[in-house]
């Protein structure tokens, strides 16, 4: 395959300005919980990779998403700040959940003899950021590190006095579990 060297060029890019001004405002409020999740990495190189799982993404391109993010990043901290990312993703929970990259899950063990409801339970997931795009009746809240649903299910027994037990924190087994495939055992004849 031919290796093809492209310079950047900083041509204009379809934004949905709605958006924009929306991710906007929640980087500037440094909200505890809810939608949109924004994950900022620093890489050595002082270069980073920002990713935002939100469900309003859903009717967007990937690349409108990059544009939303950047333009937003730039309008709330500046040229430069927007000149240091090197990524930018715009996610679904789904679409996080898909690739990989949320594999914490805070699911309800909720009892008949619990003092809270099915529905507050529902009415406080909803409030830290969980998604509905898995289907009309299924919440799902997600994570990608054990620490930031460790710190919903501690929000959510807050919101909810009584209730440390219902909150559950999951996590999903990925490939990257199980090791390279150089280390997977071949199976068959052989």
């Amino acid at each position: 395959m031919p290796r093809i060297k492209m310079g950047f060029e900083d041509q204009p890019r379809k934004t949905d300005r709605k958006l924009v001004d929306r991710l906007v405002d929640e980087l500037k409020a440094d909200r505890e919980s809810g939608q949109p999740f924004i994950y900022e990495q620093t890489f050595s190189t002082g270069k980073l990779r920002v990713l935002v799982i939100w469900d309003d993404w859903q009717d967007l391109p990937l690349e409108q998403r990059t544009n939303v993010i950047l333009s937003a990043l730039e309008q709330s901290d500046g040229k430069d700040y927007r000149a240091k990312v090197a990524l930018a993703s715009g996610l679904t929970v789904p679409e996080g959940v898909a690739s990989g990259m949320l594999p914490y899950q805070i699911i309800t063990a909720l009892r008949k003899e619990d003092q809270v409801t099915l529905e507050q339970c529902w009415t406080a997931m909803l409030a830290e950021g969980a998604t509905q795009l898995f289907g009309p009746k299924i919440l799902q809240l997600r994570f990608p590190t054990e620490e930031s649903a460790e710190a919903c299910r501690q929000r959510l027994i807050r919101r909810l006095p009584n209730s440390d037990e219902i909150w559950l924190v999951s996590r999903e087994i990925t490939a990257q579990d199980f090791g390279p495939a150089s280390e997977s055992v071949a199976i068959g004849p052989g």
